[in-house]
């Protein structure tokens, strides 16, 4: 409740509608704060003072009881959406939400919008809390999808039944990080059918990209600006059915390998096998995205090894969340590692279990001791499961979620080499392989063994590559071997490079896309190759065709990385070169003839989606003949480079201007308005033409002087319209030429 005395006492709702975007019908409206006399007006600004004054949750509490309040005098069948902060959802008791379900009438639907910001703080109390708000009729909605990928990781657990995306979204550019939260959210919508909606709705355009990204419903201010409360005409909103609760049986009884050998019959391993099996998991948790989570079960302290620290350091580095309970767990058992400690008796304490969850991915292991480890080597028995069966493995994963408790502020203390650690891990790693007979392999190949190591080490230092090596061992990956090819690449000195993580060779050119995968291949034991841009010490860039493999020990562990680098900015600059020489002519640097066809095709698809026109403008250089002829083919072709800037520069921003060959240019004028069907003689998009071809001209009158002579071009021009004219780029094409050549004869 808000106390009488909260500054937050005043805070009003107003509404914003939900559209279909089908048919633009109302279905539901949005309840946004805003604040009362004398505070800030704007959810924004109430939120960033409560976070000031460390009352975010009184705050919230305060909006989502006036959304409520603000609907009391409502008839009839209303679906409001109401935005909630995980942490206030997470400490929402059943007698809280009752209370607040008795401010509205029997015809109000609730959906509660969570925002995907700060999803897995407290995960374990979030998902109750969700359950208890489902408990309730409510609905949940997942908001601001796509502001923090990482919080996508949680979409599987809280089954939404409306995904929002954020407006960044409907409103940016196209780029892999867009594509991974939408193909993550249409998998989820497809799965479980939540409905999409799409937010920050203003122009056709976003409309447009709303509708390719499958939402179905959408709002903004294209469809109505937040103001009263307004539920005329409103129709119902068809969500997907809840989805169930919770069955009573293993799950409820704490235990994973009972809940997965209930539809599969366990088979019995070796804890070697069982070790293998589980790194197998982890090194696919590796090669997914950060929307991943990790979660397992550990059934002694000892367990935890060096190694096995060092693993889940790795995955937490790269997933949303990589928690582990077992025994004694510590709350932070590695880097970024959230550790929960079972009480006694819990039954996961007795069970190994490993469950790994993606979008696209998902995979868990559960095992339970049927023999103890003897005196000798692979004595230990242990029946197991395996799946990868999503609803099962979810299942599971929703099990050890329930277990975490939030960590303590401060995490542990990383070990120093050597150092014991305290905790867990997913269980015993396997024995130690065999090493190979290195000394048999030294002498096959004619290299004495006590002179290999002196070999190698002056090879690796006089290749023209330059090469690195970096220690896996270590936090943060620094070098410890950088070669002269590549202090000399980079203009470094040696001190100024070991001891650091090789990312400061990145820059402000450097793709992210690459690295971040990059990353996860390198932890996952896999080979890197990739071509990037990478930064010398004065700051000038250069294109490096990098190769990163890892090196291992006898127990397959990694314990460093080898990198070695080629500068390549020569062959790039030539593969770019041809690129663009296949798209834009050599002479004028305007796209050449088929890059306008393939632009021109593009605009008119886009054309017949939105019903906007499309023109195609054409020009040829009237007396172009004569300036070769008088005054050279040297002259002739400045005169055809000074015109292409000047018919570039009289064109609207978004238009394009090509050349087609000899002195015949094309533009293309998009997005037009309708010019209302065959016959229309006049119209906006007319007019807008026929000013561009004024520019066109006026653009080519100017003053030239070619040679120390005083040279006047002049063009004739022609233009047709799509959809009137012609319905196809050929068509339209051959339709302004025609046009074009009867103001040629003309003038």
């Amino acid at each position: 409740m808000t106390s009488p005395g909260s500054p937050w006492r005043t805070v009003r709702s107003v509404y914003q509608p939900i559209v279909d975007l089908r048919d633009r019908s109302l279905v539901a409206v949005e309840a946004l704060a805003r604040g009362g006399p004398g505070t800030a007006d704007s959810a924004g600004d109430l939120f960033a003072a409560a976070r000031a004054s460390g009352t975010v949750d009184e705050l919230d509490a305060a909006c989502l009881r006036a959304a409520l309040l603000g609907l009391g005098e409502v008839s009839g069948e209303v679906t409001v959406f109401v935005n909630i902060e995980p942490a206030t959802l997470s400490t929402l008791g059943t007698r809280r939400l009752a209370e607040l379900a008795e401010l509205t009438g029997d015809g109000v639907h609730v959906v509660l919008e969570v925002t995907e910001r700060d999803l897995l703080e407290r995960p374990a109390e979030l998902l109750r809390g969700v359950r208890r708000a489902r408990d309730r009729g409510w609905r949940v909605a997942l908001d601001d999808v796509g502001a923090e990928q990482r919080g996508l990781a949680l979409v599987p657990f809280l089954r939404p039944d409306v995904i929002k995306l954020d407006l960044a979204l409907v409103r940016g550019h196209t780029t892999l990080r867009t594509a991974a939260v939408l193909n993550a959210v249409r998998a989820e919508a497809e799965r479980s059918g939540a409905v999409l909606v799409a937010e920050g709705i203003e122009t056709e355009q976003h409309l447009e990209r709303a509708l390719a990204m499958g939402a179905q419903l959408g709002q903004g201010w294209m469809f109505g600006r937040p103001g009263a409360l307004d539920v005329r005409g409103m129709t119902a909103l068809r969500l997907p059915r809840p989805p169930p609760a919770r069955a009573r049986g293993p799950v409820e009884a704490g235990s994973a390998f009972d809940l997965l050998s209930a539809g599969s019959a366990p088979q019995r391993a070796t804890e070697p096998l069982i070790a293998s099996m589980t790194r197998q998991l982890e090194s696919q948790a590796l090669l997914l995205d950060e929307q991943t989570v990790v979660l397992a079960t550990f059934q002694t302290p000892e367990a935890m090894t060096p190694r096995t620290r060092r693993r889940y350091e790795s995955l937490a580095a790269v997933s949303a969340l990589t928690a582990v309970t077992g025994p004694g767990m510590p709350d932070h058992p590695a880097p970024g590692v959230v550790g929960t400690a079972l009480p006694p008796g819990d039954p996961l304490t007795g069970e190994w279990v490993v469950a790994v969850v993606g979008p696209h991915f998902a995979a868990a292991l559960a095992a339970r001791d049927v023999a103890p480890a003897g005196s000798g080597p692979g004595a230990r028995r242990l029946d197991h499961v395996l799946t990868y069966d999503r609803p099962r493995v979810l299942e599971v994963a929703g099990l050890l979620l329930d277990h975490l408790r939030p960590p303590s502020a401060a995490p542990a203390r990383p070990p120093a080499a050597g150092e014991p650690v305290a905790g867990t891990g997913t269980g015993a790693d396997g024995p130690a392989e065999q090493a190979a007979d290195r000394a048999a392999v030294q002498e096959a190949i004619g290299v004495p063994s006590a002179d290999l190591p002196q070999l190698l080490l002056r090879a690796i230092a006089t290749a023209s590559s330059g090469i690195v090596i970096a220690d896996a061992r270590l936090p943060d990956l620094p070098l410890v071997y950088a070669n002269t090819a590549f202090l000399q690449m980079t203009g470094y000195a040696e001190d100024e490079v070991l001891g650091r993580n090789c990312r400061f060779l990145q820059g402000p050119d450097t793709d992210a896309g690459q690295v971040g995968p990059m990353q996860r291949r390198m932890l996952a034991g896999r080979d890197v190759h990739t071509v990037l841009v990478n930064y010398r010490r004065d700051g000038s860039p250069f294109w490096n065709d990098l190769r990163i493999s890892p090196v291992l020990d006898a127990a397959g562990e990694i314990t460093h990385y080898i990198g070695s680098q080629l500068d390549v900015t020569d062959r790039v600059d030539r593969e770019r070169r041809a690129t663009y020489l296949a798209h834009h002519d050599a002479l004028t640097a305007l796209p050449n003839r088929a890059h306008v066809l393939e632009h021109l095709d593009l605009e008119l698809r886009r054309a017949r989606r939105s019903g906007a026109s499309v023109a195609a403008v054409m020009l040829d250089l009237d007396g172009f003949k004569a300036v070769n002829d008088r005054l050279g083919h040297a002259a002739g072709d400045e005169a055809l480079t000074w015109a292409a800037r000047r018919l570039r520069s009289a064109v609207r921003a978004g238009d394009l201007v090509g050349r087609l060959g000899g002195d015949e240019f094309l533009v293309v004028l998009a997005g037009l308005p309708p010019t209302g069907g065959a016959g229309s003689g006049s119209g906006s998009a007319d007019e807008t033409v026929r000013r561009v071809q004024q520019h066109l001209h006026r653009a080519l009158a100017a003053p030239l002087e070619l040679s120390g002579a005083p040279v006047r071009l002049s063009a004739s021009s022609g233009a047709a319209l799509f959809p009137r004219d012609a319905d196809d780029p050929a068509a339209l094409i051959a339709r302004a030429d025609a046009a074009m050549y009867r103001d040629k004869t003309a003038s």
